[in-house]
């Protein structure tokens, strides 16, 4: 298999990978589509073959799920600054689905 090689500037990766996107990466040089900051161990967003910090991809794309990390169709729930889906909204201890009205 050998070293891979870094998706942004073409060079071999022989420390910390990231795999994303279907390539390799320096851990540096994932960085979001938009404000181009490294994820660091953050999460991102993929649309469209382009990774995206959550600020940036909640700005072009709408309201993303907290647990499932989709983009939010329909209904929202919207509780502790955050967005889930309606089907994903649950107690965190027990997983019982909580009514959003």
């Amino acid at each position: 298999m050998g070293i891979p090689i870094c998706g942004a500037c073409h060079r071999p990766v022989e420390e910390r990978v990231v795999t994303a996107l279907g390539k390799h990466w320096h851990v540096e040089h994932f960085v979001c589509y938009v404000c181009e900051k490294p994820f660091l161990g953050h999460r991102h967003y993929e649309r469209k073959g382009l990774a995206y910090c959550e600020q940036h991809y909640h700005k072009l794309y709408g309201n993303v799920c907290y647990k499932c990390g989709e983009a939010c169709g329909g209904e929202v729930f919207q509780a502790l600054q955050k967005s889930w889906c309606i089907k994903c909204f649950a107690c965190s201890l027990c997983d019982k689905k909580m009514d959003h009205r």
